[in-house]
Formats: C-alpha cells, structure tokens, sequence
C-alpha cells in the first residue's frame, strides 16, 4: 500500500539533488578560478533554481507520492550515507592535502593512488612525446622491468600508467585549454565524472519506471555507497562514467536523439573498446540510424584528434594494443597486492598462480580471455537477435556491459559497478516477492563490501574477488532468467517508451 508521502521525505530528495547540483557546480567552478567564494556563490545559485524548479512542479510531488515506504527507507539511508562520502571526498578533490590515508576496507584505494594523473600527464606530453605508452613518463627507470613500479610523484600523489587508446585524450585535452594546471583539471574532471555517473544512473531509472512500472531510481543511492564506488570517484578513474555515458547513450539512441546519443556511444567505445559490444548489438538489431550516427561520431573524435597531436600516438597504440589485450602493459601484474583484486575472467590466471597452481601466468589468461570472448559474443548476439519485453531493454544492455568488463585482462575494485545497478534494477522489478528481492539483496551486499588493496593479505583477498566474480555472474544469470521468463517482442513491434515522468 502506497502512503502518502511525508514532508521528511520530500526534504530528503531535495537535499540530495542539492548536494550533487551543488558539488558539481562548485568543484568545476573551482577549477577555472583561485577565488573560493565565486564557486560558492555559483553553486548556491545553482541548487536554488534546481531545487525551486522541482519543487514548483506538480508532476515531480506527484512521482514522490507513487514510492512505496521501503523504497524512501532505501532512499533516505543510501542518500544521507552517500551525501557525507561525497563530502568526504569533495573536500579531498579540492585539497589532495587534506587527508592521507593507506588502503583498507572503509578506503579502498589509498589518497596517493591517482588514475587521472596518467590522463593529464599523457595529454600533457603527447606533443612532445607521441608515445604516450612510454613508460619514462610515468615512472623511474629501474633496474628490474618485472619488479614493482616506482612511480614518478605529482605532489602527494603518484602518477599512474596511461593504458587507455589515443581517442580518449580528446577530453583530457579539450579541458586542458581551460585548466592551468593538474589540481585544477583534477576538480573539473571529478565534476564531470560525477555528473555523467548521476545522471545516467537517473535516466535509464526513470526510462525503466516509466515503461514498467517499477521504483529503481529511488534505488540508485545503493549504486554509488559501496565504499569502492566513492574510491573511483576519488582517485577520477572513468570507468564509472563510460558505463553510465553508454547506457545514457542507449536510452538517447531509443528515443530518436541519435546525435547526442552517438556521441556519448562512440567516446565510450573510443575510449574503453568494450562498449564497442552495445555497438555489435545495435547492428544485430538493425538499428541503422543510431550505428550510423555513432560511426559518424567516432570518425568525427578520431579525425580531430590526428588534427591535434598527429599519428603518432595511434602508431603507438598499435604496438601497445596486444599488450593491453594480453595483459602485458599493465604494471599491476608485477605486484600480488594488485592482483588480487582483479576481478576479470582472465585474471584468474594470476589468481591461481597466487595459490600455487603451477604453470598459470600470462599465456593461460590470454587463452582464457579469448575463449571467454567468445561467450561475450554469444551472449550479445543472443540478447539482440532474441529480444523481450521493450521495457527490459536496460537489463539487456547492462547485461552486456557486465559481459564485456569481465573479459578486461585487469579489472579492480569498480568492477562491481554495473552489478550494483543491475541490482538495483531487479530488486525493483522483484520488489513485491520477498523471496525474489533477498537473493538479489544479498549478492549486492556481497559486491558492496570491498577489503580493499591493503584490507587483507593478497590471497584472500583474491579468494573475496572471486566471490565477487561469482555473484556478478550469479546477477547475470538472474538477470537471463528475468528476460527470457518475460513475453517476447520482437523489436519491429515492440511499443515506443514513453517519457517518463520527472523523478
């Protein structure tokens, strides 16, 4: 039974939106002035217009009055926790001073460990140093290629290696021309980062709502608390917003706005490779318009990225790509601690090596990648040529998401990220079967709780990654059964989701 809801509530989701409106505007702000009081005031203004707009419109209290009581109970709990961690980590981002901390199960990453130092460095040097892959640019020379990386520092930070295709440094350098320095382009990014993040979580929730029914955006606080989430944020890794950019970018692919939806689609796939997955599935499907224009986009990035820093850095990348695939070129395979965290199919490899399994390594992870490949495959085709009920579509696409980060060769603490939101999904969708919902509710607190890469001894630590690596699969194969346990609809008939309703 559904209560009306209480003024508590109301104030709860509006100061939620205000934290992120106003963390956003106020981090991104920073970045282009030294004056404190400028952002300040900007913010402010920011969450005033956000919060007044919402709050004078009827369609947004009445979408408040449809949640159930246990979904504002979720939403409260996820929002007040996630509101300080994003104060936590906000006042880190402006100030990397502010705190020092080693790794453990409540910060799983430690404060100098940094993923956006290697974008900047990498944008930075690409002119001067076409190879962006150069090791010289990130570390110390030492005398033992295969001994632990002494990584060069950035302050109090320490840079990491740049593993990632050229394409993807068409952002780091566009924002280079408005950041004067790393610390100010380490504000911006992090803006950007979480307003992709919030709102991709936020469109497929309410474009899911909408077409079924359900209530999963008043989950999406639960995507974003597990500790290991806010780490990502922290240390401005982009895994987090290439997946809610590509599932943004199948929702503005459904609803006919193809431009900005192949954008987002092809900087994904650009940028990462395995988002180039939902590209395959859109072709199975026949979606021509929504392949063409994100084809056109990825032209478009490739073509004004040879205009900025030239071929070179592609020539490069060529040379790099098999060491990407395999494994090679990431440094964290010199060190157990790293390892052990690695959450990839190909990573097992390394997991068994760890335990002592004789002849693991490098050549066993890569023959278990490509057979997996062939998995990813499979299941992409069967999603796209096999379709279901129109409103599950999201389900489908996280799905393959969640196929194609599991066949990284290295795969860290955010790899739990489209499971968490792919429960969230399900629980909504299963929320009046309480013995449906509690399955679902424990493999996301299984994948919710990380020990971090110092919580515990490597070994077991790579025993609890593989545990989140069975409940990931676990989810998968909840999430199959939920879509083929549905009617089928074949997509020439399937009905045009309607715009959902402001939540």
């Amino acid at each position: 039974m559904i209560e009306p809801t209480p003024r508590a509530f109301r104030f709860v989701v509006l100061f939620a939106i205000a934290a992120v409106i106003w963390v956003v505007v106020f981090t991104a702000i920073a970045a282009l002035t030294a004056s404190w009081a400028v952002p300040s005031w900007l913010a402010f203004a920011a969450v005033a217009v956000g919060v007044r707009l919402l709050d004078r419109d009827r369609r947004f209290h009445a979408a408040l009055d449809r949640v159930p009581r246990g979904f504002r109970l979720l939403f409260g709990a996820g929002a007040v926790l996630g509101t300080i961690e994003l104060g936590l980590v906000t006042a880190f981002i402006l100030d990397p001073a502010v705190a020092t901390f080693g790794a453990s199960p409540w910060t799983p990453l430690r404060s100098a460990h940094s993923c956006i130092s290697a974008y900047w460095v990498a944008a930075d040097a690409v002119e001067r140093q076409p190879n962006v892959y150069a090791d010289e640019l990130y570390n110390f020379p030492q005398a033992d290629p295969k001994a632990i990386r002494k990584a060069r520092p950035l302050g109090p930070l320490a840079i990491d290696n740049y593993e990632y295709p050229p394409p993807f440094l068409a952002l780091p350098r566009l924002l280079g021309l408005v950041t004067p320095d790393f610390w100010s382009f380490r504000r911006i990014w992090f803006a950007l980062n979480l307003a992709m993040v919030a709102i991709g979580l936020v469109l497929v929730g309410r474009r899911f709502d909408d077409a079924l029914g359900t209530h999963s955006v008043w989950l999406t606080p639960l995507v974003l608390v597990p500790t290991a989430m806010v780490g990502t944020l922290q240390v401005g890794n982009v895994q987090l917003a290439v997946i809610a950019a590509s599932m943004a970018a199948m929702v503005l692919h459904e609803r006919g706005r193809h431009a900005l939806g192949g954008v987002f689609l092809a900087y994904a796939t650009l940028s990462k490779l395995y988002p180039g997955l939902l590209i395959f599935y859109l072709l199975l499907r026949r979606d021509w318009r929504a392949v063409g224009w994100t084809a056109g986009a990825a032209i478009a990035i490739v073509l004004a990225t040879i205009a900025d820093f030239g071929l070179e850095p592609y020539r490069a990348f060529l040379h790099q790509l098999p060491l990407l695939l395999g494994g090679e070129a990431f440094p964290a395979f010199r060190n157990p601690v790293s390892m052990s965290v690695n959450e990839s199919i190909p990573g097992l490899a390394f997991k068994l090596q760890m335990w002592g399994v004789p002849g693991m390594g490098f050549a066993v992870s890569k023959v278990l990648g490509w057979l997996y490949t062939i998995v990813v495959i499979a299941g992409t085709a069967r999603l796209a040529l096999k379709p279901r009920s129109a409103g599950l579509m999201p389900i489908a696409w996280l799905l393959i998401l969640i196929l194609a980060t599991m066949r990284s060769p290295f795969l860290p603490t955010y790899a739990p990220f489209p499971s968490l939101w792919l429960a969230t999904l399900l629980g909504a969708l299963a929320w009046r079967d309480g013995r449906a919902v509690m399955p679902i509710a424990v493999l996301w607190g299984i994948l919710a709780f990380t020990l971090g890469t110092g919580g515990a001894p490597p070994p077991i630590n790579a025993a609890w990654t593989l545990v989140h690596t069975i409940a990931a699969f676990t989810l998968v194969g909840i999430a199959f059964r939920t879509l083929y346990a549905a009617p089928a609809v074949h997509p020439a008939a399937a009905p045009p989701v309607r715009e959902p309703v402001p939540a």
